[in-house]
């Protein structure tokens, strides 16, 4: 398969069909990523389009080294908040569903994970924005402290304490420290989560 930085090559030298190879390609990931931070479909889907023309309006600026998903989700997390910062809103977490309500559960588990994901849900709704952003580039894309700070653009520092102030949060909000567990990504091999408050996760 053609690579991405290949098909950005092709783009600007004229050629429109590659990027909307890349489009489709990229959409549904930064989709679910929109929603997930603006907890609307149809707004994740305005902001996706609207990432995509600032992408093709920045194509030169982009350095390559394969990292093209990198940059459009860079572009796309900003558009999101700036949403946010207009809209006085605040972010969900939508896949923590996927989460918490398992296929392998029985009806009776589902519709107790189901009553915890609400209770999740209605507890972030209280956390301030930037907590919630953290931790929705945490717990759902599993990106690291490093990559979500890059995104975010502050210090890896502050993104620990913005992460781990916000699950101590929640864990108050939910009167359960146990349901703490759902704000919790399940590390990827050989890749250890670190906990800000001393040891792992």
């Amino acid at each position: 398969m053609i690579t991405d930085d290949a098909l950005v090559a092709e783009v600007l030298r004229g050629d429109e069909p590659a990027f909307r190879e890349l489009v489709e390609r990229h959409r549904p990931r930064l989709h679910a990523l929109a929603s997930g931070i603006l907890q609307d479909n149809d707004l994740a889907s305005d902001a996706v389009q609207d990432a995509f023309l600032k992408a093709y309006g920045a194509l030169s600026e982009y350095r390559g080294r394969g990292v093209f998903g990198a940059w459009l989700r860079r572009i796309l997390v900003n558009h999101c908040l700036s949403l946010l910062r207009q809209r006085h809103s605040y972010l969900c977490l939508d896949d923590l569903d996927r989460e918490l309500v398992s296929n392998e559960q029985t009806p009776e588990e589902q519709t107790m994970a189901g009553s915890e994901a609400e209770r999740i849900r209605r507890a972030m709704g209280r956390l301030p924005a930037h907590y919630r952003a953290a931790l929705v580039l945490r717990v759902v894309e599993q990106l690291s402290y490093r990559e979500i700070a890059l995104l975010l653009a502050v210090p890896e520092s502050t993104i620990e304490t913005w992460i781990h102030r916000g699950r101590l949060r929640m864990r108050t909000l939910l009167g359960n420290e146990g349901s703490s567990k759902a704000m919790t990504p399940r590390p990827a091999a050989g890749r250890p989560v670190p906990n800000p408050g001393g040891g792992s996760l």
